[in-house]
């Protein structure tokens, strides 16, 4: 840019000279329209006023150079090109999960991404169709060969990304994503004439949710088995070993950012541990559930096509086939929720239907609110971690190991910072925020069902990516830490005042008057040394073992008992 353009403003006798920074400023103001594209070089400015300082008029004149014009147009050019046809890669991807980021959360892909929602889809198919095989009264369907089963179970195995496309062609005619499934799996098997026979079973009796509330289950139960939870048991680990390892590291405790009753840093890990293992606890007693039952949960249509098998049976059967628990939607009270017609109707059923009959077309996603409220709870107790431990790291109590070449600040040279676990919290703050969502959302759905649950279940893998991120980062701060025992030593011994709830404790015991009044005057807003706690305690009307012992505390030995707090931690 030429920074030398100037404007020359008139107003009266005075002539002054700005910088070309000031321009467009000063017309957009005037209301003036500057040439496009607009360069100090290429336009020149005339601002004049009858008045001082007041009623400026601008005029601009642009001097249009083809080839800047030129140049102009053409990056505008490439840029709309660019922002139709970039493919996706870490730098285009809009959700920084799929690019900076990628690395780190890359183990959620086969899980929580379109291609695990396919794979899991085909997975249920494909198993539906072996259990209908499996059931004498479909004659239908008779039992698969060796061979057949070993084909079906390859469609599985050896499911890729080129099927995974497939089938994304084929949704583009059905703009259905499950029919797509099925029309795929129909088309896999015409080359084996055994099951091409009964490819009218793929799906038989099934809604799109009985197979997506499956593909779901199946999904949150790998991602959480596979990498969620491995990585939380990496994580209490760490913060286990902190906490066993500086278990008798004597710490200043803060309440409301004062100084209060010492501590040691171990027990104050230890209450992490607690903590985060009752919720990781909670987290994997979840049941992961799943439904099977039609289109609207009453197995119409199978009871239909075959009136005298126990459908409700069979879906259970298959569901906890697939390691997922079996939602019935059951009440014991069910013969007095119906009226007198539908009784009539019910007692012509079979005793295992008529138990479990009560149902809807979705599984109403009641776990999955449980289990993510669950994951909202580790969360914060994990930014809380977080904060602390980037509290201790101000406070110098930690300092942070470097790696050569990284750079804390691009202006100040000496910065180390706790990015870490500004990283982990602020992932954390975003993940709860979906997390919460899911949790209110899910559980409502219009009727027997609408579409609300489908675009946000799939947004699960945010919730959880951004959780995984922050737990990998919290990881990588921890490993980088280092207790400085210095600091934590010098910060206790400027903190005599804190052995005043000793002495007025043992006070209390020996009868001395107003032992909480005497403290608080010595003490509160009041410089206190070594000196000034010893000689109050001599003062003291005690026996004389309560006083030695007084006498022997300092603030580095009066922390209790949170060594073995500590050390006594699961």
């Amino acid at each position: 840019m030429d920074v030398g353009a100037s404007v020359r403003v008139s107003s009266g006798c005075q002539q002054t000279s700005y910088l070309s920074p000031i321009i467009p400023r000063l017309c957009q103001q005037s209301r003036v329209l500057l040439p496009t594209p607009y360069h100090p070089s290429n336009v020149s400015f005339s601002i004049s006023s009858t008045l001082p300082r007041t009623d400026f008029t601008c005029k601009a004149t642009g001097k249009h150079n083809i080839s800047s014009i030129g140049a102009m147009e053409k990056v505008k050019g490439i840029s709309a090109e660019y922002s139709q046809e970039l493919e996706l890669s870490s730098l285009t991807a809009l959700s920084p999960l799929d690019g900076r980021y990628r690395s780190k959360v890359k183990d959620m892909a086969p899980y929580m991404s379109e291609y695990g929602l396919i794979y899991f889809r085909v997975l249920v198919e494909i198993k539906w169709l072996l259990k209908l095989s499996q059931i004498p009264e479909v004659i239908e369907v008779p039992s698969f060969s060796t061979e057949a089963q070993s084909y079906l179970q390859g469609l599985i195995d050896g499911f890729s990304d080129s099927d995974a496309w497939e089938v994304k062609k084929i949704e583009k005619i059905t703009n259905h994503d499950v029919k797509a499934v099925e029309y795929f799996l129909k088309q896999k098997c015409q080359s084996n004439p055994e099951i091409a026979k009964v490819c009218e079973f793929f799906h038989f009796s099934c809604t799109s949710e009985d197979i997506n509330n499956l593909a779901h289950a199946l999904m949150l139960k790998g991602a959480m088995e596979n990498v969620i939870l491995p990585v939380i048991d990496e994580l209490i680990k760490e913060i286990y070993m902190m906490a066993k390892a500086n278990a008798h590291i004597p710490m200043l405790s803060r309440t409301h950012g004062q100084p209060a009753s010492p501590t040691t840093l171990g027990k104050e890990m230890a209450i992490f541990i607690d903590r985060l293992s009752r919720e990781e606890r909670d987290i994997s007693q979840v049941e992961i559930m799943g439904k099977f039952a039609g289109a609207v949960g009453n197995y119409n249509a199978h009871l239909v096509a075959y009136p005298d098998i126990q459908w409700p049976q069979i879906a259970e059967e298959f569901v906890t086939s697939l390691g997922l628990s079996f939602n019935r939607y059951v009440t014991q009270k069910f013969p007095e929720l119906v009226s007198s017609s539908s009784k009539e109707f019910l007692h012509g059923l079979k005793p295992a239907v008529l138990i479990y009959y009560l149902g809807l077309q979705i599984e109403p996603h009641d776990y999955m609110a449980k289990l993510f409220h669950s994951f909202v709870r580790f969360n914060n107790i994990l930014i809380d971690f977080d904060r602390d431990i980037w509290g201790y790291i101000s406070y110098g109590y930690f300092k942070q190991i470097t790696k050569a070449g990284e750079i804390g600040s691009s202006t100040m040279p000496h910065k180390v910072n706790p990015i870490d676990f500004e990283n982990s919290e602020g992932n954390l703050g975003i993940a709860n925020a979906v997390l919460s969502h899911l949790s209110v959302k899910l559980p409502i759905s219009r009727f027997q069902r609408d579409l609300t649950d489908s675009t946000v279940l799939r947004n699960i893998g945010v919730g959880f990516g951004h959780s995984l991120l922050a737990y990998k980062s919290a990881i990588q701060g921890i490993k980088k830490l280092q207790v400085n025992e210095a600091t934590l030593a010098k910060d206790l011994d400027q903190a005599w005042e804190v052995l005043a709830e000793p002495i007025q404790t043992v006070m209390r015991r020996y009868g001395v008057p107003e032992p909480y009044e005497k403290l608080k005057e010595l003490t509160r807003g009041r410089g206190v040394t070594k000196e000034s706690i010893r000689e109050f305690i001599e003062r003291l009307e005690i026996p004389a073992e309560a006083k030695t012992n007084l006498l022997k505390l300092t603030p580095h030995s009066y922390i209790g008992a949170a060594v073995d707090l500590a050390r006594n931690v699961r």
